[in-house]
């Protein structure tokens, strides 16, 4: 996988978490913090976030690293 294909699985599997659990970006932004802007770019791929940054989303979501990498088949 490479590092585009690996913002883009983190940004598709983290949106479609979010929206599951009909979580707003404004929700998100009410648990860690981050810019509306900031969470669109990570959502749409565009954004290398770090691994804090990372864990946060995810953990706004529920969710763990592992599953936030997995390719939806």
């Amino acid at each position: 996988m490479d590092e585009q294909k690996i913002l883009e699985t983190f940004g598709f599997n983290f949106k479609m978490y979010r929206t599951k659990l009909k979580l707003s970006q404004d929700d998100i932004i009410d648990k860690t913090g981050f810019s509306q802007s900031y969470i669109s770019n990570v959502e749409n791929g565009k954004h290398n976030l770090s691994l804090i940054n990372a864990l946060k989303l995810s953990d706004a979501v529920g969710k763990n690293i592992e599953s936030m990498l997995k390719e939806i088949e």
